[in-house]
């Protein structure tokens, strides 16, 4: 990418951050139908087993500064309880600006019939936001804004979900994050953070799913997600895949932002599979930032436990 669209992309991005950047922004993955805990703490409830996932996310390919993720999730039931604990960590990156999430979460599962259950979860977390300012590419070398990198500032946040789960039905609905996280820098590279409740500001998740058996070999998993997000449009996410011999699924999603991803997993053994996706923007490429990138690979793999009986309840994972 040529120097001129660097500089602009440095500078938007800054703009913005001396305005007062929020943390409240939550990283965006394309395959949070096939582990749910990413976007909703309830759903590690679902899971009566030890099992995790880990995330690698390169967004706008060949756009310099552009989003990447890295993230890892591990949950547990807890004996006899109804409950699930759960760990996560989340690196996320865009540009010279670094956020780390450290979650802990706690779900508890109530029986709603011999096929159905609920679970409610909470997640405590520590987010972790620095910038690497020295590493800017800037005209002036000198300038005190860009000569240093901050320092980590640790601020608290919680997330909050419900999860309504059958064995070829979900619903959930979570709040990514409950507070408004907020990390200032003044002229001279000084940062203040703050910590504070909007309602205004609240994020609202809603997701559901569901599993149709077309035969004894073949199955389509179909599943959708709506995004209420403080000062964006409103999103929704369709995804459809076909899973062929209880291993191989191949689908696709189409996002309101107008973006297709194309789905793709594989049942390695019963303990792990291998899933990916790819997002390419429909838009027109003299219009939007589709001219500037090759679209975005994500990758994830997933270890779930196996169980000698098999699960009373367990909803449709793709």
């Amino acid at each position: 990418m040529n120097k001129l669209f660097t500089k602009l992309f440095v500078a938007v991005f800054f703009t913005f951050l001396l305005g007062g950047l929020s943390a409240q922004n939550y990283y965006h993955i394309s395959q949070y139908m096939i582990h749910q805990p990413f976007i909703n703490p309830a759903a590690i409830g679902s899971y009566n087993t030890l099992n995790g996932a880990a995330l690698y996310k390169q967004q706008w390919v060949g756009l310099e500064g552009a989003p990447s993720i890295q993230a890892i999730n591990i949950n547990t039931p807890l004996g006899v309880s109804n409950g699930n604990a759960g760990f996560s960590v989340v690196r996320d990156q865009i540009g010279v600006n670094n956020r780390i999430d450290i979650a802990g979460t706690y779900a508890y599962n109530l029986s709603l019939g011999a096929k159905s259950k609920l679970a409610l979860g909470i997640t405590g977390m520590a987010v972790l936001n620095q910038s690497n300012f020295g590493d800017a590419a800037v005209n002036d070398p000198n300038d005190p804004l860009f000569s240093a990198n901050t320092e980590m500032r640790v601020l608290p946040n919680f997330q909050y979900g419900m999860y309504y789960y059958t064995n070829k039905f979900y619903v959930g609905l979570s709040l990514p994050k409950l507070l408004l996280n907020s990390v200032t820098a003044d002229a001279t590279g000084n940062t203040n953070a703050s910590t504070s409740f909007e309602f205004s500001q609240l994020h609202y998740y809603l997701n559901a799913g569901y599993r149709i058996e077309l035969s004894d070999k073949q199955d389509l998993n179909i599943s959708t997600l709506l995004k209420q997000v403080a000062g964006a449009p409103f999103q929704f996410d369709i995804n459809a895949q076909l899973v062929f011999g209880k291993k191989l699924g191949v689908g696709a999603s189409y996002r309101s932002s107008n973006e297709i991803v194309g789905l793709f997993s594989y049942q390695i053994t019963e303990a792990f599979k291998l899933a990916y996706s790819y997002d390419f923007s429909l838009g027109r490429k003299d219009l939007d930032l589709g001219a500037y990138h090759n679209g975005s690979h994500e990758i994830m793999l997933l270890f779930k436990m196996p169980t000698k009986e098999p699960l009373l309840i367990e909803p449709p994972r793709f």
